[in-house]
């Protein structure tokens, strides 16, 4: 028979599962628990804001020097856990409104830019292959979980957001972006899980670039190494590095740097009840060759309910 306090730990992973993996859509998110194990029927509504400042460049073509940027940026999402092919499988959504306040050097000379109203949405499909088996809650608390986890993720990010191809700065890409995903993890203890991500993201061209130009880039590859220690059943804390490399952007041919940076963070999780939870983050640079150059921090509330039948 199950204990009260097992049930209670793994009711504890569930509810902070979504939150694991529900952040800024950005290339350089630090995304720690993306193999969190949870049932099949789980359904995540997420909300959250986020602050980022620095130099944030959407765009790294772009030809604005000293950039000083601020967004703030609320996000709402909704996730589902599902059987697929006798795996566990989660879809997720995100949309993001963004106030960006952008100040830099345009050409030399200071230039200022507000920008209000949607980045581009994404959408993810991930599936764990190996370590979780796809059960019911009244099955899934009863089951030992396996301490190492396998899975893949596909991230589409539309190109919906707000675009003006007369204007620099906008908040939406005019693209399409697809991110593949593989991640490995290991629990020791279950107390401490370790989790490796490698991903990369794949371009379409924007035909309406500034000025009536095509813009092009080059895949980005990612690699990403947390560490999450469960202090209790209801409070885990992860220490994340990652790494990007590539992209190189260019306009009518004409190509810029590869982007080359690393970045740490710091995430934690707290639930407030069997369906509330809670989750703080905070991401900075730890290396910049080329690139953005930011920090950024985000609370995100959740609401977790499973289905019925």
């Amino acid at each position: 028979m199950l204990t009260r306090p097992r049930t209670f730990f793994y009711y504890t992973v569930c509810a902070l599962y979504a939150l694991c993996s529900f952040s800024k859509i950005y290339a350089q998110d630090l995304e720690p628990g993306t193999l969190s194990s949870v049932p099949i029927g789980g359904n995540f509504a997420i909300a959250a804001y986020s602050m980022s400042s620095g130099n944030i460049l959407l765009d790294n073509s772009l030809p604005i020097e000293g950039l000083n940027a601020r967004l703030h940026s609320v996000l709402l999402g909704y996730a589902h856990s599902f059987k697929l092919f006798n795996r566990v499988a989660k879809i997720d959504a995100i949309i993001p409104y963004t106030k960006g306040d952008f100040k830099g050097l345009l050409g030399g000379v200071p230039a200022q830019r507000d920008r209000n109203g949607f980045s581009d949405p994404s959408f993810r499909l991930s599936v764990i292959l190996l370590g979780l088996k796809p059960l019911k809650p009244i099955d899934f608390f009863k089951e030992e979980q396996k301490k190492f986890k396998l899975g893949l993720s596909v991230r589409v990010s539309a190109p919906l957001g707000q675009y003006d191809a007369t204007k620099l700065i906008n908040l939406g890409t005019n693209r399409w972006s697809f991110k593949t995903g593989l991640a490995g993890s290991y629990t020791i203890n279950k107390k401490l899980i370790f989790e490796l991500n490698l991903d990369s993201w794949l371009f379409t061209d924007n035909n309406d670039f500034f000025g009536g130009n095509t813009q092009t880039q080059e895949p980005l590859f990612g690699a990403q190494l947390h560490a999450t220690y469960i202090f209790t059943p209801v409070f885990w804390l992860a220490l994340s590095l990652g790494e990007m490399i590539g992209g190189k952007i260019a306009v009518n041919g004409i190509e810029k740097e590869i982007l080359n940076n690393s970045r740490y963070g710091i995430t934690g999780a707290y639930k407030l009840n069997k369906n509330h939870s809670l989750k703080a983050a905070f991401s900075n640079r730890l290396f910049t060759s080329t690139g953005n150059d930011f920090n950024t921090f985000l609370i995100a509330y959740q609401f977790m309910w499973f289905n019925k039948n």
